[in-house]
This record gives C-alpha cells, sequence and structure tokens, in this order.
C-alpha cells in the first residue's frame, strides 16, 4: 500500500534578524540568499521526489500571499493565516485540513521556509528513515549533529542508546549559555533543534487533544464548518485569530511522550543572521564573502553587500556591511544577532525602514518610491508587467498623477476608458474610481505623482481585484 506524504512549509516569519534586506513585508523565506532560488522554494525542492510539488502545501501569512511575495508563492497550494499565531495553530489546521481534503490519515513533513540544507542527499536518507518511523505513530524531529557549542539554539537530549539511527528523546532543552552549550556538546547525546518535523496528521491531533484541548475545540468548529461546505479559507479567516498563540514545541513537544529524533548531519543552518550568512557563504582568499557593487582592498573576514550604491572599503576586518536602496547596516562580525534590536527600535518610529523596501513588489509588478511623503506628495515609479492590471480602485486622500515614460496604458477613470501612450498623461482625482492596465507585450513604466493630506497605503478601497486583495 502507497503512503500518502504531505509536505507543510511554514513560510510566516519576519526574518527580523536579516534586516535590512529581510523586511517585515518581505522576509527572508523569500529572498535569494544562497544560490539563485528563494529560500522557499529550495526547501519545497529538496522533498521531491518524495514529495511532489502538488502535494505541498505552503502556510504563509494572508498578507504576503497578496502582497510582495506574491510571486514565490504563485501556483503553490496555501493556507493563508490573517494574523500570526504561532506554530501550534499553523500546524494543527494543516493536519485537519489534509485529512479532510484528502480523506485519509497523510504523513505530514514539517519544514520552516527558511532553512538551508547543503547535503540534499542526506537530508533525503533523514526523511525517508522518519517517515518510516512516523508510520508507527511516533513524532519525529530531525536533530541536528552540533558541530560547536552554539548558544543561539535550542537543544533536544536524546537516549544514549537508540534502534539503529533513530533515538527516543528524552527533553528539550532551551538556548544554554557557553558553558552549558559546551557540557552538552561533550555529551554526546545533545543535538540542536532544527524545527522540522515528520507525523501523521492523526497523531499530531492527538496530541493536540491532549495538550491543547482549548485548540482542538476551536479546531473541531472550523471542520464541521468546512465539511458543511462552506469555504475552507473563508473559515481559517473568520476563525483562526480566536487560537491560542503557542508553539509546537512548547505546547507539544516538550510534554508528549511520543518524539523521535533521526541524527541529521545535513549542511544545516537556519540562518539567523549576518554571521551565520558569512558563515555558509563562500569566500575569497582573505575570507570575505562580497556580493554586488562592491570594491573591497586589503579587508578580510568581511560580509559586504550592496544592493545599488558602491560599497568602498579600505584595510577593514570583521566587519558586516549592508547596503540596501534606503539603509545600511554596520556591525562588528559577532555581532549581527543584535540586529533584532535594530528593528524593534525602528517598529516604535514612524518610518517604514522595517516594513518594505524602496522598490516593492506587487502580484502586477512593483513600485519605487522616488521622492518620499514628504510636504503632502509623493513621488514613484511604477513598472506593470505585460498583462497585468491593477484593482478598481479609489482613494479618499490624494489625487494621482500618472506619465507614462515606456509602453502604452490602458486607463479606466470611472466610466472612461481611454489609452496613454509614452509621453503622455492621465490624472485621477481624489475619490474618483479608477485602474490602470497593461494590455501590451512589453512592460509598462509610468511616473506617478501622488498629492493629499494622506499618502499611506491603506488608502485604496479596491472595488475588484484579479490577485484576490478585495
Amino acid at each position: 500500500m502507497s503512503i500518502s506524504v504531505k509536505g507543510i512549509i511554514l513560510a510566516g516569519g519576519s526574518g527580523s534578524r536579516l534586516w535590512p534586506l529581510s523586511r517585515q513585508q518581505l522576509p527572508k523565506q523569500f529572498l535569494k540568499l544562497s544560490g539563485a532560488a528563494s529560500m522557499l522554494s529550495a526547501t519545497i525542492g529538496r522533498l521531491s521526489p518524495l514529495v511532489a510539488k502538488d502535494d505541498v502545501w505552503v502556510v504563509t501569512g494572508e498578507s504576503h500571499a497578496t502582497g510582495e511575495a506574491f510571486s514565490e508563492l504563485e501556483g503553490l497550494n496555501q493556507i493563508m493565516e490573517p494574523c500570526g499565531r504561532n506554530t501550534a495553530p499553523a500546524i494543527a489546521v494543516a493536519a485537519a485540513l489534509m485529512q479532510d481534503l484528502s480523506g485519509d490519515d497523510p504523513i505530514m513533513v514539517v519544514l520552516p521556509a527558511d532553512h538551508i540544507v547543503a547535503d540534499k542527499d542526506a537530508f533525503q536518507a533523514c526523511l525517508n528513515k522518519a517517515v518510516e518511523v512516523a508510520q508507527g505513530d511516533r513524532l519525529v524531529t530531525f536533530g541536528i549533529v552540533p558541530t560547536q557549542p552554539e548558544t543561539g539554539f535550542g537543544y533536544i537530549q536524546a537516549e544514549a542508546s537508540g534502534q539503529g539511527d533513530i533515538q527516543n528523546v528524552l527533553r528539550f532543552v532551551e538556548k544554554p549559555d557557553l558553558e552549558n552549550a559546551q557540557r552538552m556538546l561533550d555529551d554526546g547525546n545533545y543535538y540542536w533543534n532544527s524545527g522540522m518535523f515528520v507525523w501523521k496528521a492523526s497523531v499530531i491531533l492527538e496530541e493536540v487533544e491532549k495538550y491543547i484541548p482549548e485548540m482542538t475545540a476551536l479546531l473541531n468548529g472550523m471542520r464541521a464548518r468546512w465539511n458543511g461546505g462552506e469555504l475552507w479559507q473563508e473559515v481559517v479567516r473568520d476563525s483562526f485569530d480566536k487560537m491560542p498563540d503557542v508553539s509546537i514545541d512548547y505546547g507539544i513537544m516538550e510534554k508528549s511522550q511520543r518524539v523521535s529524533l533521526v541524527p541529521a548531519d545535513i549542511g544545516w543552518s537556519d540562518v539567523g543572521s549576518w554571521d551565520a550568512v558569512h558563515e555558509i557563504a563562500e569566500h575569497d582568499v582573505n575570507g570575505n564573502d562580497i556580493s554586488g557593487n562592491v570594491l573591497a582592498i586589503d579587508c578580510h573576514n568581511t560580509l559586504l553587500r550592496s544592493e545599488r550604491s558602491l560599497i568602498a572599503a579600505i584595510g577593514i576586518e570583521d566587519i558586516i556591511a549592508v547596503e540596501t536602496p534606503d539603509a545600511i547596516l554596520l556591525c562588528r562580525a559577532g555581532e549581527s544577532q543584535r540586529v533584532r534590536e535594530i528593528v524593534d527600535s525602528l517598529k516604535l518610529g514612524k518610518e517604514r525602514y522595517h516594513l518594505e523596501h524602496v522598490t516593492v513588489r506587487r502580484p502586477w509588478g512593483s513600485y519605487t518610491v522616488l521622492e518620499g511623503r514628504a510636504d503632502g506628495y509623493q513621488i514613484k515609479r511604477l513598472e506593470v508587467l505585460p498583462g497585468a492590471r491593477l484593482s478598481m480602485q479609489a482613494h479618499q486622500h490624494r489625487s494621482e498623477h500618472w506619465v507614462v515614460v515606456a509602453g502604452t496604458a490602458t486607463v479606466t477613470c470611472g466610466e472612461l476608458v481611454k489609452t496613454v501612450a509614452k509621453n503622455e498623461s492621465a490624472y485621477i482625482s481624489i475619490g474618483e474610481t479608477h485602474r490602470l492596465e497593461n494590455r501590451g507585450k512589453i512592460p509598462l513604466h509610468l511616473i506617478e505623482v501622488q498629492v493629499g493630506d494622506y499618502l499611506g497605503e491603506d488608502d485604496i478601497e479596491r472595488f475588484e481585484d484579479i490577485y484576490g486583495r478585495t
């Protein structure tokens, strides 16, 4: 009898420790940090051939699915969360859906979307072992074989003896200080907690009912609704915020008596900081990781990354410098875990450096802020892809003036539909219903001048949208 295996990819995180490249609206799981593929795409790829792409489901924030990450998520099975509620509710909802949509009891391979695994063959070998063990009603986790006394990870203690490569889990350990990390490394029966799991949908739901019964009560109500004919995504949108905010580790794994561990030596990194990015990167002869528009002379052990501006560095050592068009990060190597402190400080201010980039991707293309919200106006450059169109919308606080600089625009203003060619313009008054389309075969480029007393992106009332953002 064939085994049904589903991939569940958790892609709802914010990735704040990789600021300024990672932003709240486009976190690290959607970025290309290592190679040509995004971290999400690479995670899905390493499940093949055991799990086909059609059997992979991505759990992500609704704002990601309809915002900057749209192109990375397009065409994938998605479970959209209307708000963040940690990993236990996400996994429980996914398990229930996998049962109800498939009509059987599939094995779930639960992976974070933002990890790097260098040795795919070793990962596949561990995955096959984990699936075999999970058939015996066990909760299986991948324990990463530690290489150093790391204080940034949680640990898992396993029994000294196990059945072959499979070990029973004794306990989960919080992130230790350096002394305890060294002790656990010397012990040899401790592993880094990878956050990767394999189990039957029924088994994890049994443990949820046992240890988080209030979640089961809510989930049963949701299942009754979607099995009764309501659209399951609408049920999730309506009910998910009532779920308790709890991680799968704290809510289930630390309490369950059914946990097994597969030791995994797979070239793993959670890429949780710029130091981690530097560690896994290819280095030049001086230990530098250099990418983008960088000129480095007599530098050693540096990470220098430029998105646009030239970084010119002379004689520096043990420095991390990351440039994006609107922000620059500078810190000493070994200090990049503290980037989260910068993001926390930015959240207290009025600027949007933690939220989005100067260039913001949208399902229809992108816009780039050329001049910020100063003195009641804002200037943007818009790129609309061939065949794409923005939503039918209106603004209550701003007017817009569009000047076409390349391509041809189709502009709807109220009942009027007109063609606007290169070097021509269209004016949208406050409150007027309008839409912008590119019916051509080449990208459409415009300069947009907004004028008004409020210029926030939330001043958009959508009436119809082909990307589901109404």
